[in-house]
């Protein structure tokens, strides 16, 4: 796994102006730009740096948005809907299925480094329920067979047509 380079790096914060009302932006520019997927400490330090902020409060911003991570993450997160419509109808069978498919629990990584899943709120697709959402693609109604059709296919590299 590569990781970006200082000059990766700074490119990115400069393309912001080094400006800390941008640093949301920022991090998450360079997270994503990171193939490990994830905000390491020296790139949390050399953003403080930058932006002449301290690095527990670029660390504490880090912590507060749940779109950025400080730890490193799986190939595939799998982000399962937790709002109450969807934990009150079929969101539990998806969290079990996925468990059980995978073999852990949630927020766990599975150890080939492929998979973790998680709930989050509302990603607009109640309609379609059960659904997860993988990058920016919704997977909808989903059954155990559809769940492990879905991971065979990521296994193998490509997004399944469900």
């Amino acid at each position: 796994m590569t990781t970006l380079t200082l000059d990766e790096k700074l490119d990115i914060i400069e393309k912001y102006d080094a400006n800390p009302e941008q640093i949301l932006n920022i991090l998450v520019d360079l997270q994503f730009a990171s193939e490990a997927g994830y905000l390491d400490d020296e790139t949390i330090k050399l953003v403080a740096e930058c932006l002449h902020l301290t690095q527990t409060r670029v660390s504490e911003i880090v912590s507060f948005y749940s779109i950025l991570k400080d730890q490193p993450q799986a190939k595939y997160v799998i982000k399962v809907c937790n709002s109450s419509p969807c934990r009150f109808s079929h969101g539990p069978l998806v969290f079990a299925e996925l468990e059980k498919q995978l073999g852990v629990k949630e927020n766990q990584m599975t150890a080939d480094g492929l998979f973790m899943y998680h709930g989050i709120p509302c990603f607009g697709a109640c309609d379609r329920d059960p659904v997860v959402k993988i990058k920016d693609t919704v997977f909808d109604q989903l059954t155990a067979e559809k769940i492990s059709q879905l991971l065979m296919g990521l296994r193998n590299g490509q997004y399944p047509d469900l």
